[in-house]
């Protein structure tokens, strides 16, 4: 089919050459991402692989705008937050995306959460609704009368009680749902995060993000173009995850492929990668250690589709980058980013690779390294990683806790990650660790995350872990976990 031309990006390159977003003001996530693509000609794409089962774009709209028509049946509307605990498989991207058309507002959680974890999240965001599995419907209902708020449990699967069908309620609201406008900063989804102290954070983001991280992300980290599949073994509940194999996928018109395992198996990733002919492979540096611990695992399987692959979480050794390289020739692209405000720093497809490094800010976006003050400090000197607040792909708030976005404010328009680093002459930015991680040993700041690397350096050590211990003559001992 011959392609449409379209102009479906906001991004243009000003009059002194700089990256600029212009984002209109009225937007709405699941409307540009599915919406647009079955209207402009690609209805017919694959926009979800899983196991046997593809989904086009013109099927994700119908079935998105099914589940807007069910939530809007059930009384649910715009600014009501929703819970999502699902493993990843279909179901998630429809309701994630089906509730943000009413302008409803998704919390993705991971299947891991403990009960007092989801009691907390359903009680501060306020949720009136759970989507789940019949496999994850036990600690939901075990909270449920703790949860004034929650007034609807809907299961994927088989039902019990008051339970409510997901596949009756799909068949039930088939049709067009009620247009219910949006805003660029309106709540579009919140993801909890824990924090060193206190309970998770509820980190909310507007419609904005699909423009403020999914352009630059998807244009110079992921270099998407049509026909490209992207997929990888994380869970979706993931930020990193949540953009890479699922919003900037479909932002860009592209496919993504759902890595249904609910656990890591590395052969079962060479396998994924094999069937569904992925290009854009997203991982995190463990997972790249241990699909490299495979025997012959380049010859054993066809990784020939890849044309990058991405990683994020944790610092990405070099020796781990070389020998990815050395046996499938394709290049990791390294990057740095929190779910406040997904990636933010990489080593982006067209830049020459300084192993070890998170790369330089994706265009657009103003990183620097800062004083307490908010003043900029030069190469060389270890401060904190700080990115101006007017970025578009940067969260709204943290629901509920005004003081905790105080703690996050520097001066001069700043927002701290709360990580130190350095940059370079080049402007490449480098990893130092979490400003509340730093260990003082004998009068000697020391960065576990330097530890870390040291040790992983090792042919023996898979992963580890270091932490300042109390000591009363050393101040902080240095302890480390190896596996």
């Amino acid at each position: 089919m011959e392609e449409t031309k379209m102009d479906y990006t906001f991004h243009r390159m000003d009059t002194q050459g700089f990256y600029k977003l212009d984002i209109p003001e009225k937007l709405n996530m699941a409307r540009l991402i599915v919406d647009y693509w079955a209207e402009h000609g690609r209805g017919e794409d694959v926009a979800i692989y899983y196991e046997d089962q593809k989904i086009t774009y013109q099927e994700l709209k119908d079935l998105t705008d099914s589940f807007a028509n069910a939530l809007h049946n059930l009384g649910v509307s715009k600014g009501n937050r929703y819970l999502i605990r699902t493993p990843n498989q279909p179901e998630y991207h429809i309701s994630f995306l089906g509730g943000q058309k009413i302008g409803a507002v998704p919390i993705p959680t991971n299947t891991m959460l403990r009960e007092y974890e989801l009691e907390h999240i359903i009680n501060n965001s306020e949720a009136v609704a759970a989507i789940t599995t019949t496999k994850y419907t036990e600690a939901v209902e075990n909270i449920r009368p703790k949860c004034k708020t929650l007034k609807h449990v809907i299961v994927v699967g088989e039902t019990q009680g008051d339970q409510i069908s997901f596949e009756q309620i799909m068949r039930e609201g088939k049709g067009v749902p009620p247009h219910v406008e949006t805003l660029k900063d309106d709540q579009a989804y919140f993801l909890y995060t824990s924090g060193t102290t206190g309970p998770p954070k509820g980190v909310v983001h507007g419609h904005r993000f699909i423009v403020g991280a999914g352009d630059p992300i998807g244009k110079y980290t992921m270099g998407l173009e049509r026909g490209d599949i992207c997929g990888g073994p994380t869970a979706l509940t993931w930020m990193y995850a949540l953009g890479h194999n699922f919003l900037f996928a479909l932002r860009w018109g592209v496919s993504t492929a759902i890595y249904s395992d609910e656990r890591f198996d590395p052969e079962g990733a060479y396998e994924f990668i094999e069937r569904f002919k992925i290009t854009i492979f997203a991982g995190t540096p463990t997972i790249y250690r241990i699909m490299l611990a495979v025997k012959d695992a380049e010859k054993k399987y066809d990784t020939s589709s890849l044309k990058y692959c991405l990683s994020s979480g944790e610092p990405l050794l070099a020796e781990t980058w070389r020998e990815w390289m050395r046996r499938f020739n394709v290049k990791i692209i390294d990057s740095m980013g929190q779910t406040e405000a997904h990636e933010f720093c990489t080593t982006q497809t067209s830049l020459p690779v300084k192993v070890g490094s998170m790369g330089k800010p994706l265009p657009g976006i103003e990183v620097a390294i800062v004083n307490d003050k908010g003043e900029q400090l030069p190469p060389g000197e270890m401060g904190h990683l700080a990115m101006r607040t007017d970025h578009p792909g940067l969260f709204l708030e943290y629901f509920k806790m005004p003081e905790q976005m105080k703690e996050v404010a520097l001066p001069n328009n700043w927002y701290d990650t709360k990580d130190l680093a350095t940059v370079d002459e080049d402007g490449y930015f480098w990893y130092g660790s979490r400003s509340d991680d730093i260990m003082t040993c004998r009068g000697y700041r020391i960065s576990p995350a330097e530890v870390e690397t040291a040790l992983q350096e090792h042919e023996a050590v898979l992963e580890s872990g270091v932490a300042g211990a109390p000591d009363p003559e050393m101040g902080d001992k240095v302890k480390a976990w190896v596996v």
